[in-house]
C-alpha cells in the first residue's frame, strides 16, 4: 500500500470511527426502547444497514492506527444485535468502544489544531 493510500484509509477510518461514535449509542438507545414511532424504527433499519454491509478486517485498523477501535465497533454492534450488551461482558466491549473511539476522536482532534 502506498502512502497516499494508506492516508486515504486512514481517512475513512476516521470518519466511520467518528460516525460510529454517535450510531452505536443511538442505536442502543432505540433498542433499548419499548414503544419506537415510524421515524425510530427508520433510523433503526438505517443504522443496522451501515454496520450489516461493513465487512472490514478488523486487523486494518491495528495496521493503520494502531487501535483494535474495528473490533470494538464490530463486538459492540453484535452484542446490541444479538442482545448481549446487558451481559458484563457486552457491557465490558461497550465501555471499550467508548474510551477507545473517545481517545482516538481526542488525538485526531489535538493533530488537527496543530
Amino acid at each position: 500500500m502506498g502512502l497516499f493510500e494508506k492516508i486515504s484509509a486512514v481517512h475513512v477510518l476516521q470518519r466511520f470511527v467518528r460516525m460510529s461514535r454517535v450510531l452505536l449509542p443511538t442505536y442502543i438507545s432505540l433498542s433499548n426502547k419499548k414503544n419506537l414511532n415510524e421515524e425510530e424504527y427508520l433510523k433503526v433499519d438505517k443504522i443496522k444497514d451501515i454496520y450489516k454491509d461493513f465487512h472490514a478486517d478488523p486487523k486494518t485498523s491495528l495496521l493503520l492506527i494502531n487501535s483494535n477501535i474495528l473490533e470494538l465497533i464490530q463486538n459492540t454492534f453484535n452484542n446490541t444485535e444479538s442482545g448481549n450488551l446487558d451481559t458484563p461482558e457486552g457491557f465490558y466491549v461497550f465501555n471499550q468502544f467508548i474510551e477507545e473511539s473517545d481517545r482516538l476522536i481526542n488525538e485526531w482532534n489535538r493533530q488537527l489544531m496543530n
